[in-house]
């Protein structure tokens, strides 16, 4: 029996290439995201308005983050992957950069909506062409490595701004922001293209995507499914993370600067987290790297909202570690809850679908504080623990759908798979798939889903 190969040496030159395209574009997405809050009081200070009017764009963001990463899934699906990769870099970096000479800030939050199309079409196109290039045996492993980009995003974005700000004010760090144009470049040139032409030079033949496609049954199913769970765990990511700063400069009385160091602690903690989700997911499975990490979260809550006096830089960490590192499974999740022909628009719906509908959580805990009399400590504490309890227990009454979406996307090849061994004539005429029509072997060889899997 053959050895198997490490993992980072099994996939070619072609598939580290493509996947490296993919971490880039995410970093740089994530730099391009949080520079934004970082410099939301002083862009709240220069045109007179409150940074609660500042914070609020990040929600007209998350709607038109919706629409780009339904138009890109769109696309993907028909021309491939590759091309609105780049064109949703290009976007997301021009409309950035813009906000550098906006004269008002009505103008700012128009160039900010614009920017969040860009931003939600750069995820679905390089999740797709990340998790399809990458070899089947070890995708779980990648899906941790690509989802660690944002977190690195973050701390170069943090790094950049204390050194920028300081000397050349708030409007230098969009300028930095157009630098995702310049990974269009290697893209185009360096990433092969996953719809190749035929031997004859003709283009493949591809289906015209219709969205009636997205409701078909099992299709259907899948997306409501995968709504769900992604909603739940943007619940809990925005719950533990709008109000963090204003806890720790409020209530627990802690300094900016320290509250910073904490914000850089929490987002340790979920780079070491989702990495250790996607090994827990190669090797036990999706479900173990979701639910573990989750409910061991709970009993650390009061770590995390300041409840235990000394802990609270511990409960960044696993914060970040436990309530976040799940997320390291989200890219070969939903990838494998959907066929290839549907995939792109697909997980650019439920995706950003979550997240919209779990955008509320940033005013529902200042609001039911309020309400109640509570602290902002405990209105966050029960929110993230009885998210982290429902999502675990959503995902544990669905566990079987969900391991059967998982096993079909391990057995699916990778989109840039070497090429197979040439056959002779003879081998070719005595293969049983030989006398096949080629639509049937199509049909058959895509992965299972929902009313199908039975």
């Amino acid at each position: 029996m053959a050895k198997q190969l490490p993992w980072w040496r099994e996939p070619t030159r072609a598939q580290w290439t493509t996947f490296m395209a993919a971490w880039v574009g995410w970093v740089l997405d994530a730099f391009d995201f949080v520079i934004f809050p970082l410099c939301a009081p002083l862009i709240a200070a220069e045109f007179g308005v409150p940074p609660i009017a500042v914070m609020g764009s990040v929600t007209l963001t998350l709607i038109v983050r919706l629409l780009g990463g339904v138009v890109a899934g769109w696309m993907a699906d028909k021309w491939g992957r590759k091309l609105p990769l780049m064109l949703s870099l290009l976007w997301f970096a021009v409309f950035d950069a813009l906000i550098y000479f906006a004269p008002s800030f009505a103008a700012v939050l128009v160039l900010r909506t614009l920017f969040g199309f860009g931003m939600g079409a750069e995820w679905t196109a390089g999740t797709a062409m990340a998790m399809e290039a990458w070899p089947a045996r070890t995708r779980k492993i990648a899906s941790g490595l690509l989802q660690a980009g944002y977190p690195i995003g973050y701390f170069i974005a943090a790094a950049v701004t204390s050194l920028v700000v300081p000397a050349f004010g708030w409007r230098a760090m969009f300028l930095i922001a157009a630098v995702p144009a310049l990974l269009v470049l290697p893209i185009r040139f360096m990433v092969p293209d996953e719809k190749a032409p035929s031997k004859e030079g003709r283009p493949v033949a591809v289906a015209k995507p219709s969205f009636r496609d997205l409701l078909e049954p099992g299709v259907r199913n899948m997306i409501v499914l995968g709504t769900v769970i992604m909603t739940l765990g943007f619940v809990v990511y925005y719950g533990m993370t709008a109000n963090y700063t204003g806890l720790m400069t409020g209530e627990l009385g802690i300094t900016p600067v320290s509250a910073f160091h904490h914000h850089m602690v929490f987002n340790v903690g979920m780079l070491v987290g989702v990495i250790i989700a996607g090994w827990i997911a190669n090797r036990f499975g999706v479900i173990y790297a979701l639910v573990g990490p989750a409910l061991l979260m709970v009993p650390c809550v009061p770590l995390f909202v300041g409840g235990v006096d000394g802990f609270l830089m511990v409960g960044a960490f696993l914060g970040g570690c436990l309530g976040a590192g799940y997320s390291g499974v989200t890219p070969v999740l939903t990838t494998s809850l959907f066929p290839e022909h549907v995939r792109g628009r697909a997980i650019g719906l439920v995706y950003h679908a979550g997240a919209l509908f779990a955008a509320f959580i940033p005013t529902f805990i200042p609001f039911m504080a309020t309400r109640t009399g509570a602290s902002i400590a405990t209105t966050m504490g029960i929110t993230i623990a009885v998210a982290l309890v429902v999502m675990s227990t959503a995902i544990l009454l669905v566990r079987k759908r969900l391991a059967i979406q998982e096993a079909a996307l391990a057995t699916e090849p990778s989109a840039l798979a070497p090429p197979a061994p040439a056959t002779t004539a003879s081998s070719v005429a005595a293969s049983p798939a030989a006398n096949l029509p080629a639509a049937l072997l199509a049909r058959d060889s895509r992965p299972v889903v929902g009313a199908d899997a039975r």
